[in-house]
């Protein structure tokens, strides 16, 4: 059997060598702690369960779905981008509802990359940018994500030639995997440079209420002009601890929604409409709730930052997403670090290599485990010596 060339360019999916390492090690006895997944360890918001219990006895669920999305969802998001953001947008023309992000993110390629365009990712950088890219025929273009950038990307640097050339650009703040924030004057400089080129401004919007010490993340959508170059991406995913419901939408320009919906028109069928329901009701929860659950991620960085220092690294905590981005030990690539905190410790944290060229040298933790969790893998890089030198 022979499979298409382009399915040869695609690299292992990280994540999934990720549970192949902890399946390894664990099958040699190993008592492994996994700071690898981005998946919340606690329950969907009890809310939203209720909801969903509800929903899904509904007859009227359980016919096929508007391919947009259900009235009333697509009416809540935009009610809600109005609260959180003071966006306005049309529940028809602006809104779409998606299987989740990392669907729509995909697709979106399809809607606007032909053979030979090209597309400014992020690099360091969620592996779906690039690898939909090629799945599309075209060309990704690093977007290196330097530290003494404070991980933005300069925009100024990208060639003339390739900016003309480029169909869409991916922007993610708060950042996987780096946790670095944006503010709108940044997004403002994206907008004017995706309007100078004529390029589709994607934002990646999937962290946007996991952030701490009193910091809010901006929407690419408050800068002026923006609902002429941008659409973003919300996910349902971690805000609410709803990873596998897979539940979201975009909004923005209008024109690229609409090319997106065409795209999913002929690919899916929706999604199902108790969980919709499901998702109004994560709209409307108490921000009690959320704000439990950042402080609860809060804590847990300030365990893991705090056990960091002690082992030798200097960082500053983090304003958002629950990663934190650290440089590997002198004398170490990304993998070789990676698979002694494995192989020594029995701690599964993914390679910065694994997110692109310009991860390399870094490794991405997960505060996906609780703070007593944490603490003993703290005491475990201690007692192993791994240590920031």
């Amino acid at each position: 059997m022979r499979v298409s060339e382009r399915l040869k360019k695609i690299p292992p999916y990280l994540f999934a060598e990720i549970d192949r390492k902890v399946a390894e090690a664990k099958a040699q006895g190993k008592d492994v702690i996994s700071l690898g997944i981005g998946d919340p360890d606690t329950p969907t918001l009890q809310p939203v369960v209720d909801a969903m219990h509800i929903a899904i006895d509904n007859p009227a669920n359980h016919d096929y779905p508007p391919y947009n999305g259900t009235a009333s969802f697509r009416k809540a998001a935009c009610d809600w981008m109005k609260k959180r953001f003071n966006v306005e947008l049309d529940p028809d023309a602006e809104m779409l509802c998606n299987i989740g992000s990392k669907e729509a993110i995909a697709h979106v390629f399809f809607a606007f990359v032909d053979d030979g365009d090209y597309t400014l990712v992020p690099d360091p950088g969620y592996p779906v940018y690039k690898n939909a890219t090629i799945f599309a025929g075209g060309t990704p273009y690093s977007m290196p994500l330097l530290e003494e950038n404070g991980f933005l990307p300069d925009l100024d640097a990208i060639p003339e030639d390739i900016a003309k050339k480029s169909k869409l650009m991916f922007l993610n703040y708060p950042n996987n995997p780096t946790g670095a924030v944006a503010t709108k004057e940044f997004f403002k400089k994206a907008v004017d440079f995706c309007k100078k080129y004529d390029i589709l401004l994607c934002s990646d919007m999937a962290y946007s209420e996991m952030t701490y010490d009193g910091y809010k993340a901006p929407s690419v959508l408050e800068v002026e002009g923006a609902m002429d170059v941008a659409i973003e991406f919300y996910s349902h995913s971690k805000s609410y601890n709803m990873t596998g419901w897979r539940v979201g939408f975009v909004c923005g320009n209008k024109d690229a929604v609409k090319a997106l919906g065409t795209i999913k028109n002929n690919i899916d069928s929706g999604t199902f409409k108790a969980i919709q329901d499901a998702a109004i009701k994560a709209f409307e929860i108490d921000e009690c709730y959320i704000e439990n659950l950042n402080n609860m991620y809060q804590e847990r960085r300030d365990v893991m930052e705090a056990g960091l220092r002690e082992l030798g690294w200097n960082i500053k905590p983090s304003k958002a997403t629950f990663y934190i981005w650290i440089p590997v030990p002198q004398g170490y690539t990304s993998e070789q670090f990676a698979t002694k905190m494995l192989e020594e410790a029995a701690i599964v944290v993914p390679p910065g290599n694994g997110y692109g060229k310009y991860g390399e040298g870094y490794i991405r933790i997960a505060l996906t485990k609780d703070v007593e969790v944490l603490k003993k893998c703290i005491n475990r890089m201690k007692a192993c010596g791994l240590k920031f030198q």
